[in-house]
């Protein structure tokens, strides 16, 4: 248990882009950022990824590589976009076929969130300054002392403990978030609240990233498969379980007026079986749709190389073959540090 370690940097986010882009992107030859530009596909020619096709600016060539970073959801649907991807479904979209490559989508995955949430005794939490003079107040203190709520990242600490007793390391991630309107759709407590998310990290379900139709500006069909596997429902319940059991401790009791969802009524596993479909979300760390390996079946190589296409690369998190034990950012940070040296051909 502890405070989580952020990517800011000056009591503000520190993307990607603002780390690594935007101290450069103004004084180098080699570097053009284009924005708002919406890629309709990859363009392969005799087997070899030979640039993108955008909407507003026709062909962009490669000299060398394309690099696809558009993440577990948007770079299989881009791939199956430009025809490389199972064929059967290509197919029957009317997109002209590639490169059949069935696993390209699939083995989606995510961590499922399952939260408990509890009123609190007073304003002991963040709740108080969604009212607007206390929202004031906090933005006027963070720009005089770069301190105060606006520069909270809200879910401050958490921690990781074992569902299954049996789990080679802790198999449960919580997130304890400071105010009780955190979560969409969830009503804010008359005296505030205080929330704490509980996560089951190693799921065994697999879902897909498939088209809804041939139509690049159309939403893809996500279909995350949640729960197939009864092992991950049960562990996720587990989870849900603990984290009532923290927030019951009488150490908060001083803070602590009740909980209120799931509540007392949610006793039995069918109860919180509907409860968790009531209220499940993603924790926003989906993988897997362009699976890494060393096996005939691997959408892309050890050095992310595209499987059966020259000159193409993956690089984002859905070449993990199975998703982190933890938050994504920072491993798909690296993953990217290392795709980096690779291409460079550094040691």
């Amino acid at each position: 248990m502890g405070y989580y370690q952020l990517t800011q940097r000056n009591v503000r986010r520190s993307s990607a882009s603002k780390a690594y882009l935007g101290p450069v992107e103004r004084g180098r030859a080699n570097l053009s950022v284009l924005t708002g530009a919406q890629v309709l596909r990859i363009v392969v020619e005799g087997g070899r990824a030979v640039g993108v096709e955008l909407a507003r600016h026709g062909v962009l060539r490669a000299e060398r590589e394309v690099i696809l970073s558009s993440g577990a959801i948007g770079s299989p649907r881009l791939l199956q976009l430009s025809g490389i991807g199972p064929a059967d479904h290509l197919q029957d979209l009317g997109i002209p076929v590639v490169l059949d490559q069935p696993n390209v989508g699939a083995n989606f995955h995510d961590h499922l969130d399952l939260f408990v949430i509890a009123e609190c005794t007073g304003p002991h939490t963040y709740d108080r300054y969604a009212k607007p003079h206390w929202s004031a107040l906090a933005g006027l203190q963070y720009l005089l002392t770069r301190r105060g709520p606006v520069a909270s990242s809200l879910f401050e600490t958490g921690g990781f403990w074992w569902a299954d007793p049996a789990a080679r390391s802790p198999d449960i991630q919580f997130h304890l978030g400071l105010g009780s309107g955190i979560e969409a759709g969830v009503a804010a407590m008359p005296q505030g609240g205080v929330t704490l998310n509980s996560a089951f990290l190693r799921p065994r379900s697999r879902g897909t990233v498939r088209l809804a139709s041939a139509d690049p500006l159309a939403a893809p069909l996500i279909d995350p498969n949640y729960w197939e596997d009864p092992y991950d429902r049960d562990m996720s319940i587990k989870g849900l379980k603990l984290a009532q059991e923290i927030m019951r401790q009488d150490a908060l009791k001083p803070f602590v007026k009740a909980e209120r969802l799931p509540g007392p009524e949610v006793r039995t596993d069918a109860d919180y079986f509907a409860y968790a479909c009531r209220h499940a979300k993603t924790d926003h760390h989906p993988a897997g749709t362009c699976r890494m390996g060393a096996d005939p079946g691997a959408v892309v190589d050890p050095s992310l190389r595209f499987n059966g296409i020259a000159g193409l690369r993956v690089v984002d998190a859905s070449v993990m073959p199975q998703v982190v034990s933890s938050n994504t950012n920072a491993a798909t940070i690296m993953i990217a540090e290392k795709a980096a040296d690779m291409i460079r051909g550094a040691a």
